[in-house]
């Protein structure tokens, strides 16, 4: 049985932004901000968010939000904190998803209800990608959102990647990526 993170992320979307970010990760764990080419990956543009990040990933400020994620949110966050747009267990949630992906500088996917006030209630996937101006720390976390129909009897998930599932996905890599 081969070993692999990529075969739990359960939306294309998230899979072509997991196999672009892998492809260019470095060798510290996260990708190098000046690696990263938006124009390289149109199909993920309208689903993307880039955040700094600081304090283990509690501290959260988005720079990027997509128009996926700002239609899904009916407001434009960019700019803002985290504490700036939710509160409660959402935020306890989120500085948690950050802080997995910061601390042990790791990629994270998951899903679980999105609940936001006057919305449906929908099914989110989320993959949280480490980045580094750097090198040296994880600095800003690149994430992908999608949005679906959700199931009814779902339970969330939270499934951080573990080192030799991301060995095996890096070498199972297409050599011209």
């Amino acid at each position: 049985m081969t070993l692999s993170f990529r075969g739990h992320i359960a939306h294309p979307t998230l899979q072509g932004l997991y196999d672009y970010w892998l492809a260019r990760r470095g060798a510290g764990g996260a990708m190098l901000r000046r690696d990263f080419d938006p124009i390289a990956i149109p199909f993920a543009l309208r689903h993307l968010i880039l955040a700094d990040v600081a304090d283990g990933g509690r501290a959260i400020r988005y720079r990027v939000v997509g128009t996926e994620v700002v239609d899904a949110h009916g407001m434009d966050y960019t700019g803002r904190t985290v504490e700036q747009i939710t509160s409660g267990a959402t935020l306890d949630f989120t500085r948690s998803l950050y802080g997995v992906v910061v601390n042990q500088v790791v990629p994270v996917y998951s899903e679980g209800r999105f609940r936001w006030e006057g919305k449906e209630f929908n099914w989110t996937k989320r993959l949280h990608l480490p980045m580094s101006r750097d090198g040296a720390a994880v600095d800003l976390v690149l994430a992908g959102q999608v949005f679906e129909a959700g199931p009814k009897d779902s339970t969330d998930l939270v499934r951080p990647a573990r080192p030799e599932e991301l060995a095996a996905d890096r070498a199972a890599l297409p050599a011209d990526r």
